[in-house]
């Protein structure tokens, strides 16, 4: 337990007046530049004299360490000895900026670990093409890595904006009169400046989880696990996000939609439902039974 002096059944008023390192603030500390060992020292003097508690080492856009690495650790090491001399708490942070999961795109470097998602499009889609460059952006963004996978193929009617019929189409059957043709797909996202030029990962994937607290936490357990839950109390997981999904504006608009996905969710959805997501994906609230078409 991190507050282990709150056990006692009374306020004890000394401890209020001159609180210890857990009970004091420890704001986050952006490390956004070429960290030394002076600059660790003379941050964490000021922190201390300010009546801070300790300090999140948090990485950001502008560090000059590469994250993970050697250096890095040291550093954070370092970081952590100063802070013990100083009787205060290191906490730790698990990502290179956020949102965690990527390990700032160390575990998507592997396409199998990257984030997934479905692509509903009114229009039919190559399986390969050319897409701009995206600068991305911190959040789950859906970028596309111009390699799709064809998953089905849906005849629509509307009524005043509502869905009165769907089938799932066979690859070659014609349109039915009436209809609107859709068609799904599978993505992998594409490379984002934000996560170093690779991706967010797929956050739905336990493999891909375990492989970032395997580069990670696991990472700062070999090299500082002595301490944790004493002077390290916790590691901060900043905001793990899916898949931002999209909906259409109204009922007869006709634009791509995106939906989270990860490439178990078929196997899964069956085993719960005995039965294929694709069979009614167009109501998108899994009803079993289709609704016929004539």
């Amino acid at each position: 337990m991190l507050y282990k002096k709150n056990l006692t059944s009374k306020l004890d008023s000394a401890l209020f007046k001159n609180p210890t390192s857990e009970y004091r603030g420890t704001p986050f500390w952006s490390w956004n530049c070429k960290v030394g060992k002076e600059d660790v020292d003379h941050t964490l003097g000021v922190l201390k004299e300010m009546g801070m508690g300790g300090a999140h080492i948090h990485s950001r856009t502008g560090m000059d360490l590469p994250y993970l690495g050697e250096e890095f650790m040291e550093m954070v090491r370092h970081t952590h000895e100063k802070a013990q001399e100083l009787g205060m708490l290191t906490w730790l942070y698990d990502e290179d900026r956020w949102p965690s999961g990527s390990a700032g795109g160390l575990v998507t470097k592997n396409q199998e670990y990257r984030m997934r998602f479905l692509l509903f499009s009114p229009k039919e889609l190559p399986e390969k093409e050319e897409v701009p460059e995206e600068a991305g952006g911190s959040l789950a963004k859906p970028i596309s890595s111009g390699v799709r996978k064809f998953l089905a193929r849906y005849a629509v009617k509307l009524k005043n904006g509502y869905m009165t019929k769907y089938r799932l189409l066979e690859k070659d059957e014609p349109k039915p009169e009436g209809f609107h043709i859709w068609y799904l797909y599978r993505e992998i996202s594409g490379d984002n400046a934000w996560f170093n030029n690779q991706a967010y990962v797929d956050s739905l994937n336990p493999k891909a989880m375990d492989r970032f607290i395997e580069l990670t936490h696991e990472a700062y357990y070999r090299k500082l696990g002595e301490d944790f839950g004493k002077s390290i109390p916790a590691i901060f997981t900043d905001e793990p996000q899916f898949c931002i999904k999209s909906t259409l504006g109204f009922g007869e608009e006709k634009k791509e939609v995106i939906l989270p996905y990860t490439d178990d969710f078929a196997i899964t959805y069956e085993k719960a439902y005995g039965c294929s997501f694709l069979d009614t994906f167009p109501e998108w609230k899994g009803v079993r039974t289709p609704v016929s078409l004539s």
